[in-house]
């Protein structure tokens, strides 16, 4: 390794973003997953975690030493040790790419102490870090997590990872106190869908993609409707009919799902205050749920913080 020591933060994302199931992704400013990485001893490993959410600890089922394995393997380096340190920001289970940003926080610091510059990698070995959790290696939450903004994967075979700058607007997010596995969220989607609903989520997709080039917030919030997977899913976080008409009530401009959920996110632009309180009073009247609650913006993804 050429450093000893990084520190990096990554962010949380929103996957699908309305119409684009497993393709849309947006960085959120905030919260953020915080990674310190220090080089040890050959064949040395070590992850502690700190906060209240609790991840694995073992290296080889942590996503984020795992990621960073993944990096340094796919460089040659053969004389890897490492003690890892994670601040999770964020709750895993809870829709906003907690997974996503730990293994890109990995993948970025190991990336940093090798002096590798190549995002493709790192974007690989993230991807492999997700994988851990989901499954499948899915790009959507890292990529936006590692290149910030809103991104689009364009062609997953080639790993093409097309990035647009979004105007800056509202981003209210709460959280029910819910947590649904990414496995279980991907089980409940059918194998086949009607042609009607694949036209309505292309055309939606397409106009996602043009709002943002146009930095056209309103016309972003009208093109989060979804027929693939929302319809599906949201049999997965109660009361989510109540919250979002409560939200759009109370100014919201568009409402969805937060990935594979219980997040549930309205756009806004000044209203956000009162959209907040009356999605996390919905959750609580209808379906008896305590909820956590943040309003953030677009961010601009994951940074070392310090190297050494």
């Amino acid at each position: 390794m050429r450093y000893a020591r990084a520190v990096v933060s990554s962010p949380a994302t929103i996957a699908n973003f309305g119409p684009g199931f497993d393709s849309f992704g947006l960085c959120l400013d905030s919260p953020r997953d915080q990674v310190t990485v220090r080089k040890a001893k050959s064949g040395f490993f070590e992850v502690k975690v700190k906060g209240k959410n609790t991840v694995p600890t073992d290296p080889m089922e942590n996503t984020a030493s795992y990621a960073a394995i993944k990096l340094a393997e796919s460089c040659g380096c053969n004389d890897l040790g490492f003690s890892m340190t994670i601040a999770k920001g964020m709750k895993p289970g809870s829709g906003i790419g907690s997974s996503a940003a730990s293994s890109v926080g990995g993948a970025l610091a190991m990336a940093a102490m090798l002096d590798v510059k190549d995002k493709g990698l790192i974007l690989e070995a993230a991807a492999m870090g997700e994988e851990l959790i989901s499954g499948a290696r899915h790009f959507d939450n890292v990529a936006a997590a590692l290149f910030g903004g809103f991104t689009v994967v364009s062609d997953v075979r080639k790993r093409t990872i097309l990035q647009i700058r979004p105007p800056r607007f509202q981003i209210v997010v709460v959280i029910p106190d819910v947590t649904i596995e990414t496995r279980r969220a991907r089980a409940v989607l059918p194998k086949k869908v009607d042609m009607g609903d694949a036209v309505c989520n292309l055309s939606l997709a397409s106009g996602m993609v043009h709002a943002m080039m146009k930095r056209n917030v309103r016309a972003i919030a009208s093109h989060l409707g979804d027929s693939l997977s929302v319809p599906y899913r949201k049999s997965l976080v109660p009361g989510y009919d109540a919250v979002r008409d409560s939200a759009m009530a109370a100014g919201a401009l568009g409402v969805s799902i937060g990935g594979s959920g219980p997040a549930v996110f309205a756009i806004a632009q000044g209203s956000a205050s009162k959209i907040r309180l009356a999605m996390a009073k919905a959750f609580k009247e209808s379906a008896g749920l305590a909820s956590e609650s943040f309003v953030t913006v677009p961010g601009t993804g994951a940074k070392v913080e310090s190297l050494s």
